[in-house]
């Protein structure tokens, strides 16, 4: 049913609150059935979530009773709950208070107090005659405010779906008004019963009443998992927002805030919300770090990274690694003993780390998957972690080319998920075995995965980066049978859905499958608007990939065009990389092309050219790796360790440089305090061209006064760096012989 109009729930509410009177509420409830169900579906559901075994199961009359019982008392001036006492001048002084009264004695849910100082009435007068007297009205009056109490009381329970807090404050009177009757007034017996009906509410799909509960217990821990593990329905209901932020605010420790702002970025995340899920999880890191906390800061950087995997592969790496160190830091031993939480959120980093491999193709992350199994193979894991292990083994025997594996891994996560209900994590797995099955040619299972989370996408909130990857899946599954028209509308609904939520790498790889399709649509009908259409996405796809952070499929994307005509072109690029082609992916690939050059018979230039660039590329390779150890001694203090090492290398690299940066290198050391890296180099270029440069050039090329130019050039001088010839206008500054 619709919601309905307000001239009908006041139509409907008459009924009810006549058959309540008479005591006929069953039968009302039987005559009138598509009434009823919705009144059920929008209220009594909360109310009987809320109540549990205080209000038996068949009992739609007394449940709805209670229900007519608190909506009468939301009329309530005071804003107290409904089994609250109502004051002696609410009864007789303030008109405020008549039409909810009115209502609660015309109808029987109370009758009026004796107030023989203000009037006597009969043992059996009416409740209208009653209270006309005691407020000294006419008849006409009296229903005035009878009126205005039933045409707000039909606006509150016409509402659609029920809004959160009315539901909040039905079920928190639901259970004062039912538990007051019970021996539920001591505090660890309506712990044990909450946790009880929080078990309860699971198993019987209500999962907001399960939060409830477990937020009526007090029971933080309860209440994230529940959170985590029923995402999908939880975020699509604005109680959870309002119990969240109750349980937020009666958090005692650090570690509950720490705990509970990780749950409120899952809850962002699933509404597609990054700039609170991001937020959140930044408070939990400035708590972590208030803390200094090694445990609490692996454990909030992994969630960073899970953020920023989706869009900037590289922070989610730096993020990942900085976990991993951190919690090596919180007590895990050389043979992977530590505190149990500890091991998990290990296990787990080491898992996201490898997965994160396994998207740029590097062969690396079977090594960290075999340390994140043989771990599992010492400890009891959670079900969670071990369903992500399956899920990423999966995806890597699934880029090496092994189907089979890769399905046996993927049903073996989806079995765990499916074990505690973690529905997200199931949708993702269904996408993941659709992209299986359509590389398998089982394009039927491939389909009926993926439309399985577009058919519940539908219904719930499902999680951004898993739909836009599903729509990818789906258009993959279509491609594969060379129906280009269907892949193409499914890569454009999936890079709609990943640039409205900036997920830089999925956005990426849509553009890069919408290329290909273009390019190969060209080569069917030579339409020059193919050709362009797959010029602007390949272009899109080199460019929404961050600091290169991606360099396969920026690889593909600017070879696509070249490739495209070959049989299977771009078919297998999402496969595991040589091991030395991942780290240095562009240097690696420089190589192999003018490797192809020199295998061609050409001109002897050519082939000098080609040598060299090979000699840069290797050059390049041995620089970064050598920074990256530099920075790793600062960072952790390591420089007396690493001094003979350092300098060894120093020696090598010395012996190959020219003259030119054997100076760059000298200068920029012995003038750091007098110039910046940018001045030094303008200098020593203007010696190399000129052979000398005087006070006046210096000062120019430094942007100094004549006076500090001058000291500058004696202090360069006696260094060592300069020698000064002439004296007056004609002294020069020479580089040493």
């Amino acid at each position: 049913m619709r919601r309905p109009s307000l001239r009908t729930a006041e139509s409907v509410l008459d009924g009810l609150l006549a058959a309540h009177r008479a005591g006929t509420l069953d039968e009302w409830l039987r005559q009138h059935p598509r009434v009823a169900g919705w009144i059920d579906a929008q209220w009594l559901r909360p109310l009987r979530g809320a109540a549990g075994d205080l209000l038996p199961a068949g009992q739609r009359a007394a449940a709805l009773a209670l229900l007519l019982r608190w909506a009468i008392g939301q009329q309530r001036p005071d804003q107290a709950a409904p089994a609250e006492a109502i004051p002696r001048e609410a009864w007789i002084e303030r008109t405020s208070w008549r039409p909810m009264l009115a209502l609660t004695c015309q109808y029987g849910f109370a009758p009026v107090p004796a107030f023989r100082d203000r009037y006597r009435g009969h043992a059996d007068e009416a409740a209208a005659s009653h209270l006309c007297g005691l407020w000294s009205v006419g008849a006409s009056t009296y229903y005035r405010y009878l009126d205005k109490g039933k045409r707000a009381l039909a606006q509150l329970l016409r509402e659609a779906p029920a809004p959160a807090m009315h539901r909040l404050a039905l079920r928190a009177a639901t259970l004062e008004l039912v538990a007051a009757q019970t021996a539920l007034a001591d505090e660890a017996a309506r712990r044990v019963w909450h946790a009880r009906h929080a078990i309860a509410a699971l198993a019987d799909d209500d999962s907001i009443s399960a939060l409830w509960h477990l937020s009526c217990a007090r029971d933080t821990t309860g209440f994230i998992r529940a959170l985590q593990r029923h995402s999908v329905e939880l975020a699509n209901d604005g109680e959870t927002d309002l119990l969240l932020e109750a349980m937020s605010a009666a958090a005692e420790s650090p570690r509950e805030r720490f705990d509970l702002l990780l749950a409120q970025g899952t809850l962002w995340r699933m509404r597609g919300d990054a700039p609170r899920e991001q937020g959140s999880y930044e408070q939990a890191l400035r708590l972590a770090a208030d803390a200094d906390d090694p445990l609490l800061l692996g454990i909030v950087y992994g969630a960073l990274g899970k953020f920023h995997e989706p869009r900037d592969l590289d922070r989610a790496f730096a993020y990942y690694q900085d976990g991993a160190e951190c919690l090596r830091r919180s007590g895990l031993g050389e043979d992977g003993s530590a505190a149990a939480e500890t091991v998990e959120e290990y296990v787990a980093t080491l898992v996201r780390l490898a997965w994160l491999y396994v998207l740029r193709n590097d062969p690396r992350s079977k090594a960290l998957l075999e340390r994140a199994e043989s771990l599992c193979r010492r400890h009891t894991l959670s079900p969670a972690t071990v369903a992500m292990l399956e899920q990423t083994w999966g995806e890597c025997w699934r880029r090496a080319g092994e189907l089979t594996r890769a399905l046996e891994h993927k049903h073996r996560a989806l079995l765990l998920y499916e074990r505690i209900d973690d529905r997200q994590a199931i949708l993702k797995t269904f996408g993941n075995l659709s992209l299986i099955y359509g590389e398998a040619k089982d394009f039927a299972r491939a389909s009926e995965y993926a439309r399985r989370v577009l058919a519940l996408a539908d219904t719930m909130t499902v999680e951004p980066e898993i739909l836009a990857s599903t729509h990818l899946n789906l258009g993959v599954a279509c491609f594969w049978q060379a129906d280009y028209a269907q892949a193409q509308a499914e890569y454009e609904a999936a890079l709609e859905i990943a640039m409205r939520n900036r997920l830089h790498r999925v956005a990426g790889i849509a553009h890069l499958n919408l290329a290909e399709v273009a390019y190969l649509r060209f080569k069917q009908t030579a339409d020059p608007q193919d050709e362009s259409r797959g010029d602007r996405h390949a272009a899109a796809a080199t460019a929404i990939w961050p600091h290169d952070s991606d360099p396969a499929h920026s690889e593909a994307a600017r070879r696509l065009k070249q490739e495209i005509l070959g049989p299977d072109a771009g078919l297998a690029r999402d496969r595991l990389l040589p091991a030395e082609a991942t780290d240095h992916y562009a240097e690696m690939a420089e190589v192999r092309r003018q490797r192809e050059q020199l295998a061609v018979p050409g001109a002897p230039q050519d082939h000098v050219g080609a040598h060299l660039a090979i000699a840069r590329a290797y050059l390049s390779i041995a620089m970064k790796e050598r920074e990256a150890a530099l920075a790793l001694i600062e960072r952790h203090g390591l420089g007396q360790r690493f001094i003979g090492e350092i300098e060894a290398l120093r020696q090598t690299f010395d012996r190959e440089l020219t003259r030119e940066q054997k100076l760059v290198a000298q200068w920029r050391q012995a003038t750091a305090d007098l110039l910046s890296a940018q001045r030094c180099a303008a200098v020593l270029e203007a010696l190399m061209a000129s052979g000398y440069v005087n006070k006046s050039a210096y000062a120019e090329l430094c942007a100094l006064s004549p006076a500090t130019a001058s000291k500058h050039l004696g202090t360069l001088a006696e260094r060592g760096l300069l020698v000064q010839t002439g004296k007056g206008p004609a002294t020069r500054y020479m580089l040493p012989a």
